[in-house]
């Protein structure tokens, strides 16, 4: 990889061929203030306008169908040799190059290109010398609320960009406009009054997606207008995915129901409320990309029996995908159903281990805690033999669910990827008969795992439980005493998931 050393600040950086002035700066953690500019998205300026765009009922045609996206010119910089300024985000760093980021004629004209800006957006509160520690309740300045900041006051990037750069003494008062506030469509909202128009949402839409469900015109006022193509979202084919909204720097867009400190739960709901904490959103997409086998990667990372979840999982992300407020959720188990019973290759990734440590661990029962802690304790490099009461491992997956729901080739498929980690089994081996944990432990093993299940029913304490001919309300504990007592664990009708 060819690269080029240069300058910022005083600081001698090196980076790879082709890197903007604007990312070397970020990689060497040097602020330059900019809006316009998004690391995942292609440069603001030059890029296309449409014929018209929608703001709600109110359609705005382009009055400069010539023209290309501008930018917002904040992020200009000084380079030795150069007579003008030059905007950081378009200009390739060069070998030997010295760039300076803050002086007195960058922080002029930073402020000349915030004036337009600050102009079409709410303010108020940028301009307060009280704004540290406002309650956001009640204004002692006065100002009318419909003149203050918006909900993401504190979070706002044009709020840092003002910070940094400072007012412009020329910005005048916010004249307040009447622009559409859409809160009908489902995910987020639109308030095109608190637009500034660096068109991010545009390029999230039109170059991140591939959908161009949006676009930008410049109006009869030479401004910069964002609004969908046709006169809905619906109609102008968005697929509510929210990059637009994932990318605004103000609060034009904004997510519902986004609570404070909760932001991926909330925007990410079907990976948290998996039990398992599976990165639903990575292999759906991996899905759809026809990557099938990076799909069942991804979910091994956190479950070693994905084809087994991908038919018995009561999918409890389903019910919190955000997409059933659109229209249905995505069909999440049944993809990894899909992506497990691909298998294009599973059993050669499925043996890659860390090196062995030499550590000795006995788990006790196959039933799914039991298999998933030799899984992941075989991939960390330590020797693992599983010991099974029954004949066949599996569990409660092998003599709980039926057949039909669960179909054996299935399950022994699955089962045969954790074997050929090197995991060891030993069937017909019941706890307390022919071994007990003494003996593991002096055959060598430096933990031990219980995962003997939850096959007893809890008891009932109802009245006549014990008569003869009832069965369901009532269960012995004497199974279970043998265990409990030898382990050192309060006596309960079953136990899974102890370690030694």
């Amino acid at each position: 990889m060819t690269t080029v050393t240069f300058t910022i600040d005083g600081h001698t950086i090196k980076v790879p061929s082709g890197t903007t002035v604007l990312e070397a700066a970020r990689q060497a953690g040097i602020y330059i203030p900019t809006l316009c500019h998004h690391p995942d998205l292609p440069p603001a300026q030059g890029s296309a306008t449409v014929p018209a765009v929608y703001q709600g009922t109110r359609k705005i045609v382009n009055t400069r169908p010539r023209e290309g996206g501008q930018g917002c010119g904040v992020c200009v910089v000084e380079v030795e040799g150069a007579t003008d300024l030059k905007g950081s985000c378009a200009t390739p760093a060069e070998e030997g190059m010295v760039v300076v980021t803050s002086s007195e004629r960058i922080r002029v004209r930073r402020r000349e290109k915030l004036v337009p800006i600050l102009s079409r957006h709410r303010h108020a509160c940028l301009t307060c010398a009280q704004q540290e520690g406002c309650s956001r309740t009640q204004c002692s300045a006065n100002v009318p609320e419909n003149e203050r900041c918006c909900q993401r006051f504190g979070l706002c990037e044009l709020q840092n960009v003002v910070n940094h750069v400072g007012i412009p003494p020329a910005t005048a008062r916010w004249v307040p406009t009447d622009f559409a506030v859409i809160k009908s469509h489902p995910l987020f909202e639109r308030d095109y009054n608190l637009c500034i128009g660096c068109t991010r949402c545009v390029r999230a839409c039109r170059d991140l997606r591939g959908i161009e469900a949006i676009g930008f015109v410049v109006d009869a006022g030479g401004q910069v207008q964002v609004g969908t193509v046709s006169d809905s979202l619906e109609a102008s084919g968005c697929k509510f995915c929210t990059a637009c909204v994932d990318v605004c720097p103000t609060g034009a867009l904004a997510d519902k129901s986004v609570r404070p400190g909760e932001r991926e739960e909330d925007l990410v709901p079907c990976k948290a409320a998996c039990p398992a904490y599976i990165d639903v959103p990575g292999y759906v997409r991996m899905v759809a990309r026809g990557r099938r086998d990076e799909a069942d990667d991804i979910i091994r990372e956190k479950v070693p029996l994905p084809g087994v979840l991908g038919r018995v999982c009561t999918h409890p992300c389903e019910a919190a995908c955000r997409r059933g407020q659109v229209n249905q959720p995505v069909a999440i188990c049944a993809l990894k159903r899909y992506a497990a019973d691909g298998g294009r290759g599973r059993r050669k990734r499925a043996g890659r281990r860390a090196p062995d440590t030499g550590k000795k661990v006995a788990v006790v029962g196959a039933g799914p805690a039991g298999l998933t802690a030799a899984f992941y304790l075989r991939k960390k490099g330590h020797a693992v033999t599983v010991f099974e009461a029954q004949s066949q491992a599996g569990g409660m997956m092998r003599f709980g669910i039926p057949a039909y729901r669960l179909p054996r080739p299935v399950l022994d498929d699955e089962l045969q990827s954790i074997w050929d980690t090197g995991v060891g089994f030993k069937p017909n081996q019941k706890l307390g008969q022919d071994f007990t944990l003494q003996s593991l432990r002096q055959n060598g093993c430096d933990a031990v795992f219980l995962g003997v299940g939850a096959q007893l029913s809890r008891r009932i304490p109802l009245e006549g439980c014990n008569l003869p001919g009832v069965a369901a309300s009532c269960v012995s504990v004497e199974t279970s005493k043998s265990l409990t007592e030898e382990a050192g664990l309060p006596n309960s009708t079953s136990t899974t998931g102890w370690v030694f």
